[in-house]
């Protein structure tokens, strides 16, 4: 299991543990002295976001776990961004416009718009998350880089 697909699920479980966790609390601290606005507020607001969570990460559900995969391919770009953190690389397509990020570094030796490669990007079938990706050098065919 590569990283993209523990941090899908490190997202969901997250999700329910923020739910879960506030239905509790809320039970809990009803039950002993009552409960104050300021808690009852940031018990309500940790439960939009586990909700929030699990409602963007539900409808891809399905394809992640019975491995269910789109493969996107064609000529594109790579970008590799040094200064964030975690330290990621961008994927564009030029001909349709697509976007990906990873957290991962391809040892390629050039980067930027000038260079272009071969990308093959499997991602869940509505697009929502990336799984992994193949660089391909873009006159041999020859790969050079694969995060699986």
């Amino acid at each position: 299991m590569n990283e993209e697909v523990i941090f899908y699920y490190a997202l969901l479980a997250g999700g329910i543990v923020c739910v879960v966790l506030s239905v509790l609390l809320h039970f809990w601290f009803r039950e002993d002295t009552g409960i104050e606005f300021s808690l009852f507020f940031r018990l309500v607001l940790l439960c939009l976001f586990g909700v929030g969570l699990v409602w963007y990460t539900t409808p891809s559900l399905k394809y992640v776990f019975y491995h269910d995969y789109a493969t996107t391919k064609g000529m594109c770009t790579v970008e590799y961004d040094d200064q964030s953190s975690p330290r990621t690389i961008d994927l564009y397509y030029d001909e349709t416009g697509d976007y990906f990020s990873f957290f991962d570094r391809a040892d390629l030796g050039a980067y930027g718009p000038d260079v272009p490669y071969t990308c093959h990007v499997t991602t869940t079938k509505d697009h929502a998350f990336e799984i992994f990706y193949r660089i391909y050098d873009f006159k041999t065919g020859k790969l050079l880089y694969s995060s699986e």
